[in-house]
């Protein structure tokens, strides 16, 4: 073979391989490139999605904390009405067992001469007693009124009363309300507040939320 023909075989030779290196280097850096992008916008996607995460755990976590306070708020609202259920139930039976005929009987007395001091033995005093009350103290009862009051008193049916009584005096427009009911709701509210201190966690008294 001539060598001129040799030397243009080698020769293209040679450039087929240059071009083809080219080519190569070429597609391996582009490669790489793209490489290298698709690492970071990876990089990138994981960060986002770990902050998400992060934020979803930290709101996840906030949530949690807050319905466990709200449960233990819950809780404690629900042991605070239940023991004042029981107490206020107990207030009543104490009360209930206290206002024997006797006790209102003397009770009735000292109202009956307090009215005679205050507005004179001319004034007459009603009451209102419950049903079991007034049998037993209406007919017996009647004349010892009668010494304190000269006009006497009244002593009538109060439907609506468990125990105890209610007390007026005719003419005047004072009414006195001593019924198992109101000082029931009048020992309640002076009870209330420390039942909520003794029942709240740091020992202050808190209000319903």
């Amino acid at each position: 073979m001539p060598e001129a023909l040799q030397s243009l075989i080698d020769k293209l030779q040679g450039e087929v391989v240059d071009e083809a290196q080219a080519k190569a280097d070429a597609i391996l850096a582009e490669a790489e490139t793209q490489a290298r992008q698709r690492l970071a916008e990876a990089t990138a996607e994981a960060g986002r999605l770990r902050a998400d995460a992060e934020r979803d755990a930290g709101l996840a976590r906030e949530r949690g904390e807050q319905a466990l306070r709200q449960a233990g708020r819950d809780l404690l609202m629900a042991v605070r009405r239940g023991v004042e259920d029981v107490v206020m139930a107990l207030v009543r039976t104490s009360l209930a067992e206290t206002l024997t005929p006797e006790t209102l009987r003397d009770m009735l007395l000292v109202m009956a001469e307090a009215y005679a001091r205050r507005s004179g033995p001319e004034r007459r005093m009603s009451v209102l007693l419950g049903e079991e009350d007034r049998e037993k103290l209406a007919h017996y009862y009647a004349d010892e009124y009668r010494q304190k009051l000269g006009e006497g008193i009244d002593i009538r049916l109060g439907r609506d009363i468990e125990k105890g009584f209610r007390v007026s005096m005719t003419g005047d427009h004072v009414e006195h309300d001593f019924t198992l009911n109101a000082i029931a709701a009048v020992l309640s509210e002076m009870l209330r507040p420390e039942l909520a201190k003794a029942l709240s966690v740091d020992g202050s008294a808190e209000g319903p939320n």
